[in-house]
């Protein structure tokens, strides 16, 4: 894996959601440029209900899928409403340089239909094409419309037979686990190992790096995060070395009372901390975490636990982090994998709702800084207009009104011009290709504030 770079490219949305068609492509995918080891930082903006959350719920599900996780309980809601089917699919590039060596694109596609009141995949497909080719090469499919064979192309499966007779059993299994199970049947591990011993091994490396990536690399913040906040349960994603390997993960941090963890925990928690604290001293003056002992447990299995409470310190005093603002919360709960996207190009951030709690001048010196000096990739979503001031045009994406083509990019802006201006100038006045925003009027506003209060007894 280590010898593997890998970035996403293209996020594609189909009926999903309030979206009926969105696409949205880093600027190396339009200039086919692919990697060029510089950070590459999208900001997505638009009025409230106009598909920003979408994208990150759209990369939620594609990590709860190659990681080999059910889909959620809900996803019949995801799939738009005048809609039976969604479809999701996503670009990456994948360069290996160890001897054998290739530079792909890989197309990961997937669909879900609904059924009366649940829902089941229809179609998940995997193929690739060789940067200096020019037709794909599908690797693996599963279609409900094809009834000849369980996978496509009829050719992978008569080979997948013929390495292994037991394979042909082992597929059909495997399908029907992951038909009920709501699972990816591409990345079950089953089917993984199988292609293991194909006789184009570049199959196996594919699927292996873009699971390695997706699982190591790519961090998805939703805006739940900032729900856990507000109920006094603060999640700090991490990714960090950890002896020979590199740890990631979510430290559920109980701002309630006291969090309980194993010893193992704690040392990753400690080592967490440490990393943070060198920067977050630098975004907010002299402040550092620490995770202090208050005391031992015990978990369900009599094992012992360590009792933890996390604390905010300026110089000599101490403060409980509960009492900290949103915004610094917010900071804290994002800031390893910050550090991560800052220093290694492999690491892709999706944050929902960036901004909030976050002072607007820090927020633009940070941007600033990543976008200069960082090296991974950034998605967020946010309402503060601060980085359409600090970051290049090309990195700003604008949602707009039409839900057949929700996401464009302002053209025709020149280096002097204020994107910012520009940006809130076409809400007032239009000249778009795509109407950004739905007008409101300040009268209608008014009378129906008036009328509520009437209707409730308000003289």
């Amino acid at each position: 894996m280590n010898n593997a770079t890998i970035r996403l490219q293209s996020i594609e949305l189909n009926n999903f959601k309030n979206i009926e068609h969105g696409k949205i492509d880093f600027n190396s995918y339009k200039k086919k440029t692919y990697y060029e080891n510089k950070p590459e930082i999208i900001g997505i903006y638009g009025q409230n209900g106009s598909g920003k959350t979408s994208v990150i719920n759209a990369l939620e599900l594609l990590k709860v899928l190659i990681e080999g996780k059910s889909l959620p309980e809900n996803m019949k809601d995801y799939i738009y409403q005048l809609s039976d089917t969604t479809t999701l699919k996503f670009v990456f590039y994948i360069e290996n340089k160890s001897k054998n060596e290739f530079k792909y694109l890989i197309d990961y596609e997937f669909s879900i239909k609904r059924e009366n009141d649940s829902y089941s995949f229809s179609s998940e497909k995997l193929s690739y094409k060789e940067i200096s080719g020019k037709g794909k090469t599908t690797i693996i499919e599963v279609n409900d419309a094809n009834k000849k064979t369980p996978i496509l192309p009829v050719k992978r499966y008569n080979e997948l037979i013929r390495l292994n007779k037991e394979n042909e059993i082992d597929i059909q299994v495997t399908k029907k686990i992951c038909k009920k199970a709501n699972t990816s049947f591409i990345f079950h591990e089953d089917i993984i190992n199988m292609l293991e011993n194909h006789a184009n091994i570049d199959y196996f490396t594919i699927m292996q790096t873009l699971k390695y990536f997706i699982t190591v690399n790519l961090f998805v913040i939703s805006n739940k995060y900032s729900a856990n906040t507000s109920l006094n349960f603060m999640p700090i994603s991490f990714r960090i070395q950890e002896e020979n390997k590199i740890a990631v993960g979510d430290i559920p941090v109980n701002l309630t009372k006291e969090t309980s963890i194993n010893k193992s925990g704690l040392r990753i928690v400690t080592k967490v901390l440490e990393q943070m604290n060198i920067v977050l001293g630098k975004i907010i003056r002299n402040l550092e975490v620490e995770a202090i002992e208050t005391g031992k447990d015990f978990n369900d299995k009599g094992q012992e636990l360590i009792k933890v409470e996390m604390f905010s310190i300026r110089g000599n005093i101490k403060v409980p982090l509960r009492y900290e603002s949103e915004g610094i919360k917010k900071i804290i709960s994002i800031l390893s994998t910050l550090i991560s996207v800052f220093n290694d190009s492999s690491v892709c951030l999706a944050v929902d709702e960036l901004d909030s709690g976050i002072f607007e001048f820090l927020l633009g010196e940070l941007l600033e800084i990543l976008d200069k000096h960082g090296r991974g990739q950034i998605i967020f979503t946010s309402h503060n207009l601060r980085a359409l001031e600090k970051l290049p045009k090309d990195s700003i994406i604008i949602s707009t009104a039409n839900s057949n083509n929700r996401f464009i990019r302002i053209p025709n802006v020149k280096a002097s011009n204020n994107l910012r201006d520009i940006y809130l100038r076409s809400i007032d006045l239009g000249g778009l290709n795509e109407p950004i925003y739905e007008s409101t009027s300040a009268y209608e506003i008014s009378h129906a504030f008036r009328k509520a209060g009437i209707a409730f007894g308000k003289k």
